[in-house]
């Protein structure tokens, strides 16, 4: 194109004056173009920074708490949890081994599962998912022995043994799952980095591996529910059923030598008293009956599990020591007790149901004391025979 100014024509190519003006202005953009930008861009760089400073800081507020929380709330929380777990599984040996993998199995796959898909979530979803970890790793930590305790003296009622074993392999399940996630890291990595020549049919890529975010939690879980497999199988049985409470046919104590003739559990409690609801909140009762080869004495046991010993205390209150147990016939003797988490109401008569005068009370109450200390006896692991006293002893001495 032409362009003729005062007399004289130049050839002027408009095009390339375009280009170099907008290469120009390219290279020396406007002054206040930076600061727009900036400023644009500061809310959003602003959210993440907010989240981001909350989440810290309720992680420092967590590791000043939890040691605090634990001294003030540790033993109530901790009776508390185990007697949930206690009446939710019917305190059985693989119930409570489960209940003591949980314990520390589901916060630790909770925060695996927030820590996969934490770049997905929105800033509110953040400070939800912290806040719910919260009492879920307070509840774990409680549960954590230290220099000062093990794990032993953490535990209490009669379902201990089997929830610190739950408790003991969730911990080797933690160890295998972070082994497991940091070998399919590691190979899932080593994989893209393998030529392309060496793999037909999968191209060359640079880089980690495009792992789904789901791939964390799964592996993690099914390490965890291996152990879960090792736990049950290692779990000491509870003595919550007729044959662990009463192991012995027969036994002797001092020349006496008591047989058992029955033996039943159940769960719950109905049918010990004539009013249920007077033991409210039980969880199984196992019974049984015994005669004695030094007189006509029948012994007939009732053991009434509670979660907790603070509610056998609590049931045992209102009752008389003479509450006589539903259904039975003749005259008796009655005894109610607690032995930690158990209320035991045992009743001794004569095998024809007669009245029992004076002089028979002794060898009768004797004969129940024996039942009773037996019963103890297994629950704790020691085997202690009563001593005869207060004119309770041995028909034949």
């Amino acid at each position: 194109m032409r362009k003729f100014k005062g007399g004289r024509g130049r050839s002027v190519d408009l095009v390339a004056e375009a280009r170099a003006d907008a290469e120009q202005r390219h290279a020396h953009p406007q002054a206040d173009a930076g600061p727009r930008a900036r400023r644009g861009a500061a809310p959003t760089a602003a959210r993440p920074a907010h989240t981001g400073a909350l989440i810290g800081v309720l992680l420092v507020l967590g590791l000043v708490a939890f040691p605090i929380v634990s001294v003030v709330i540790g033993p109530a929380s901790r009776e508390r949890i185990e007697g949930y777990a206690c009446a939710v599984t019917g305190c059985t040996g693989p119930g409570m081994a489960t209940a003591g993998w949980l314990l520390i199995t589901v916060p630790f796959l909770y925060a695996v599962t927030a820590v996969a898909f934490w770049s997905r979530l929105p800033g509110r979803a953040r400070t939800a998912v912290a806040v719910v970890a919260a009492p879920l790793v307070l509840g774990a930590y409680l549960f954590i022995p230290s220099r000062r305790r093990d794990l032993d003296d953490l535990l209490d009622g009669p379902a201990r043994y089997a929830t610190a074993t739950g408790i003991t392999w969730a911990w080797a399940g933690l160890a295998l799952a972070l082994l497991a996630l940091l070998v399919v890291a590691v190979l899932a990595d080593t994989r893209k980095t393998v030529p392309a020549e060496s793999r037909r049919s999968v191209p060359a890529e640079r880089g980690k591996a495009a792992l789904p975010p789901v791939w964390a939690p799964l592996v993690a879980a099914g390490a965890c529910l291996a152990m879960l497999g090792v736990a049950l199988g290692r779990a000491d049985p509870v003595p919550v059923t007729a044959d662990l409470a009463f192991p012995e046919r027969t036994f002797t104590v001092a020349g006496d030598t008591l047989t058992r003739t029955s033996a039943d559990d159940q769960r719950g409690c109905a049918g010990v008293l004539d009013d249920d609801e007077r033991l409210a909140g039980c969880v199984r009762t196992v019974r049984g009956s015994w005669t004695t080869d030094d007189s006509d004495a029948v012994v007939r046991l009732a053991a009434v599990l509670f979660p907790t010993e603070d509610a056998a205390r609590e049931r045992r209150g209102p009752l008389r020591s003479g509450t006589a147990q539903a259904g039975l016939d003749g005259d008796t003797a009655d005894v109610v007790s607690t032995s930690k988490s158990w209320v035991l109401f045992v009743s001794v008569g004569h095998a024809d149901g007669r009245a029992i005068d004076r002089a028979d009370r002794g060898h009768l109450m004797w004969a129940a004391s024996q039942v009773v200390y037996r019963f103890i006896g297994h629950q704790v692991g020691l085997l202690v025979a009563p001593t005869p006293k207060d004119g309770i002893g041995p028909r034949t001495p």
